[in-house]
């Protein structure tokens, strides 16, 4: 059965729903958020694909976050990183909503009885270690409950009939072909989201005439993608901004006669 209205957790705005407070700033993807939210608006089945550490849950996280307003019934998480089994997908959904085990139906039915005239968005994140499951649980509870929207992230689409497939991209990078003054380089969405987690380890930190360059080489490096400019930002605390760009000592012999090749950080 489903979880007493009393007892749902609220938003600020009074809406329904389970999303985590964010701790850190979401920085830039404008142009990603518009996307996605206009996808939803059109499909019941959205897919975020990408690479580890591209930023696949704090875009979904986000996006999620804005439309709580537009389900009646709110907005639903479903974190399934920690989850070995496929098996236990259905019941791992039915206790982020609040859908209680109940004798002679399994938790897939239960949660289609629960949906079936409710109007919610479901989040399942971090599905790619488990898509078969994700994929069947989907298919069936999109058939069965009209009013249900599922947004997915997976490092691989789940291949279901009507799911639209969106690929989430990298931040975008000081271009190294165009000259560049300190104010264009600071502009960048990568240089953006490392400049403000940089501040979070050494407050003050700013691009400025001597360490544009710097940091823009870092981005670029990194290829823009979010996880590694954040540790890579980490590393401030303590260090110089040029020390990011240097390489670390090479590795003890491995082996007879061989040697671990030395590597440039934060690659």
């Amino acid at each position: 059965m489903a979880l007493p209205a009393e007892d749902l957790q609220l938003d600020s705005r009074g809406c329904p729903t389970n999303l985590p407070l964010q701790l850190t700033t979401f920085v830039g993807r404008g142009t990603e958020l518009a996307e996605v939210t206009r996808l939803l608006a059109a499909a019941r089945l959205v897919t975020l694909v990408g690479a580890g550490g591209v930023g696949k849950t704090r875009l979904a996280l986000r996006v999620a976050e804005d439309l709580l307003e537009s389900y009646a019934d709110g907005v639903w998480l479903v974190e399934l990183a920690p989850l070995g089994d496929p098996a236990d997908v259905p019941r791992t959904v039915a206790a982020a909503v609040g859908v209680y085990e109940s004798a002679g139906q399994s938790f897939s039915q239960l949660l289609a009885r629960s949906f079936q005239s409710r109007q919610l968005l479901l989040v399942m994140d971090n599905c790619e270690h488990l898509v078969g499951a994700c994929a069947e649980l989907a298919d069936y509870l999109l058939r069965a409950c009209p009013h249900l929207t599922v947004l997915m992230t997976s490092r691989q689409p789940l291949g279901v009939g009507g799911e639209i497939i969106w690929r989430v991209p990298s931040l975008g990078t000081p271009d190294p072909r165009v000259r560049m003054g300190t104010d264009e380089v600071a502009e960048s969405e990568a240089v953006r989201l490392f400049v403000d987690r940089a501040q979070t380890v050494l407050p003050g930190f700013a691009v400025d005439d001597f360490s544009a360059a710097t940091v823009a080489e870092i981005c670029r490096r990194l290829e823009g993608i979010p996880l590694a400019l954040e540790l890579a930002a980490a590393r401030l605390n303590g260090i110089r901004i040029t020390s990011v760009l240097r390489p670390t000592p090479a590795r003890r012999p491995v082996g007879r006669g061989r040697t671990a090749r030395a590597h440039c950080a934060p690659r």
